[in-house]
């Protein structure tokens, strides 16, 4: 009997060693495409202050710049962003989505939001440009102040 206790033990030890030595796997999805901040830099901005909601931990627009691009481009103040390029949010941290959304003017970024409890989510990618120092912040833009979107975008339920 105990020789067959022994055999078992032994035989249950090495994979009890693996299971100790492996790493801990991450909890949460990790993101489609490493944000890394070498693709990241430059004085390209979308032109939109970005806030996180304290229950979902989602990024939302804030305030846009007047004349920006995500104004142009036919943001609104409380846009949820639900996708960064490839990236869904809940899988960057905050660091993340600052950094994914800036980069070299001239460069696009593709962003996809909700908008108002809609079902639809709005897919749209802009330019990033240099913004001017002390551009107005428009928390509340009038909707003539808002821009036309460009043709041809999409929408996807």
């Amino acid at each position: 009997m105990k020789i067959l206790r022994t055999a078992c033990l032994i035989g249950f030890l090495p994979v009890l060693a693996l299971a100790q030595s492996a790493p801990d796997a991450p909890t949460g999805p990790q993101p489609f495409e490493p944000v890394l901040a070498k693709d990241h830099q430059g004085p390209g901005r979308i032109g939109a202050r970005i806030a996180y909601d304290k229950a979902t931990g989602l990024p939302y627009i804030a305030a846009l710049i007047r004349g920006g691009p995500a104004a142009d481009f036919g943001f609104r103040v409380g846009d949820i962003i639900i996708k960064v390029d490839k990236n869904y949010t809940n899988t960057l941290t905050q660091d993340q989505v600052s950094l994914a959304l800036h980069g070299q003017p001239g460069t696009a970024v593709e962003l996809t939001v909700q908008r108002d409890d809609d079902p639809k989510l709005v897919i749209r990618s802009l330019e990033r440009r240099v913004l001017l120092p002390g551009s107005q912040e428009m928390v509340n833009p009038p909707m003539s102040a808002v821009g036309m979107p460009p043709s041809g975008l999409d929408e996807v339920n």
